[in-house]
C-alpha cells in the first residue's frame, strides 16, 4: 500500500489514486478534460459538451459525474443547466499526489543505477 508521511501526514493513497486513474483511463473523459482545458470557454454544460463530442446527453452526463466524483470538476447550477469547470484545488492537491508517486519511482529508479 502506497502511503505518505512527514509534512503530508499518514494517509493512504493507493485507493485515492486508483480512483482517479480509473476516472482519467477513459478516452472520452480524457477528451472532456482536454476540451475544457483548451477552449475558450471556462464552463460548458452538458448539453454542450455531448454535443461537441457527438455523445448522447445522458453519456456526457456520467462521464461529467465520475470526473466530478473525482473532484477534477465542479459543478455549479444556473437557471436550467449545470455548468462544468475546474477544480483548481482538488487538482494541485492530484499533482502533489502524482508527483509523490513518480518521485518515489524515480529515485528507486536512481539508486538502481548506482
Amino acid at each position: 500500500m502506497l502511503g505518505i508521511n512527514s509534512e503530508h501526514g499518514e494517509e493512504d493513497l493507493s485507493e485515492e489514486l486508483e480512483e482517479l486513474f480509473k476516472a482519467l483511463g477513459n478516452i472520452n473523459r480524457l477528451i472532456l478534460i482536454y476540451s475544457l482545458a483548451s477552449g475558450e470557454k471556462e464552463k460548458f454544460s452538458v448539453n454542450e459538451m455531448a454535443k461537441m463530442m457527438g455523445l448522447t446527453q445522458p453519456a456526457a452526463s456520467q462521464h461529467l459525474k465520475i470526473l466530478k466524483t473525482v473532484k477534477i470538476l465542479n459543478a455549479k447550477k444556473q437557471g436550467n443547466y449545470i455548468y462544468y469547470t475546474f477544480n483548481q484545488n482538488a487538482l494541485l492537491k492530484h499533482k502533489e499526489k502524482i508527483d509523490f508517486l513518480f518521485g518515489c519511482v524515480f529515485s528507486k529508479c536512481n539508486e538502481s543505477k548506482k
